[in-house]
């Protein structure tokens, strides 16, 4: 609550003023994010590298959704770091269940595939089994489909936006071409974004 992003005139020195600033929707969001964050672990030194490496990536890719929500949307920017924040919960049982199947487990590749096939649909799932918010169930699943139609900018847009800005110079997405990415232009972003503007979102 004293932090830049909320700060006031007055700084916040209890729980209830910080409550009370923060409002409910962004506390109960921070709360699952925290939540999210302990579920990141594992047992194996393999997976749970695994593990964090996804929460890093998630928190990175939640932080530039919140950037972009601000600059470029009217939706809610604790939402769009909450859909960040949970954009990549489908790989969670993945790893699970590598952890106890040594086929899986001994196979990097192997075990990448049946990441990047599965667990956007299984995402969904979880999101919807935990009864999200309707406009955040579909983010996972919707934030890969990059020729997606919406009929305007929704938070699955500012994830794959993000998502694609956080791999950038990865050999992840070095193939696809940007400019057929749907969501760019629903959020009225262009994808080849000047040097110095691009910075700026980055350093925020």
């Amino acid at each position: 609550a004293n932090s830049p992003l909320f700060r006031g005139a007055r700084e916040i020195e209890d729980l209830s003023m910080a409550l009370s600033r923060l409002g409910m929707q962004t506390t109960a969001n921070l709360a699952t994010g925290l939540a999210m964050e302990q579920m990141f672990q594992a047992t194996s030194d393999f997976i749970d590298k695994r593990m964090r490496d996804v929460w890093a990536r998630s928190s990175e890719i939640a932080g530039i959704c919140h950037v972009l929500c601000r600059h470029y949307t009217k939706l809610r920017p604790d939402q769009a770091t909450l859909a960040g924040l949970v954009s990549n919960i489908g790989v969670l049982p993945i790893l699970s269940y590598a952890e106890d199947n040594s086929q899986l487990l001994g196979n990097s590749m192997t075990l990448d595939s049946v990441i990047d096939e599965i667990h956007p649909a299984i995402g969904k799932k979880i999101l919807t089994t935990w009864e999200f918010p309707t406009e955040l169930r579909n983010v996972p699943e919707d934030a890969w489909n990059f020729e997606r139609e919406a009929p305007k900018a929704d938070y699955a847009d500012l994830v794959t936006v993000a998502t694609i800005q956080s791999f950038q110079g990865t050999p992840k997405f070095a193939s696809i071409d940007v400019n057929t990415v749907k969501a760019f232009e629903r959020l009225g972003l262009d994808p080849d974004i000047e040097s110095a503007e691009a910075e700026d979102l980055s350093e925020e």
